[in-house]
């Protein structure tokens, strides 16, 4: 039973990675927030506006669990906080392999800066301090991963899923 756990910092290309890894293995692709928005019939940033960050979180965790515990042979990219809330990061790393993405904060500032559907940077009056400051919060998770990729490297990443065959 093969499941790994992409996780990384939003715009970290968590969901590119785990759609390009399932192209070339046998396994299966989920986006935990495309599950969460199926589960609750509204977009991320409508529920974060509708019901808040502490709902969003309770949600995420749950859908979470049920992937993991339910699934089995895939790839699922998470949402860039989802190790960081309800010991999500100690779930990934019990029932599955987890990959953590390092991208730089100059690549995660670009390619937010090109996307406005990422609800904690909405109102970011300076999106590096932001992210950096985000990332100092974050990283004890994500540095419990199993596997850390530097830049975004396919062939490094296919390595890892393929050494579980």
């Amino acid at each position: 039973m093969k499941k790994f756990i992409i996780v990384g910092m939003p715009g970290s290309g968590k969901s590119t990675m785990a759609k390009y890894l399932c192209s070339q293995t046998s396994l299966t692709f989920y986006d935990l927030d495309k599950e969460i928005e199926n589960n609750e019939v509204k977009k991320i940033k409508e529920i974060f506006r509708d019901k808040g960050e502490n709902y969003f979180r309770k949600v995420e965790s749950i859908v979470l669990k049920k992937i993991i515990k339910e699934k089995e042979n895939f790839i699922l990219a998470t949402g860039g906080g989802t190790p960081c809330f309800n010991d999500n990061m100690k779930i990934i790393n019990k029932y599955g392999i987890s990959i953590f993405l390092n991208t730089s904060i100059d690549v995660l500032e670009e390619r937010i800066s090109r996307n406005k559907k990422r609800p904690l940077f909405n109102n970011s009056i300076n999106l590096k301090t932001d992210l950096i400051n985000l990332l100092e919060k974050r990283n004890s998770f994500f540095s419990s991963s199993n596997y850390i990729i530097e830049n975004n490297n396919r062939e490094k990443t296919l390595s890892v899923i393929n050494s579980y065959s």
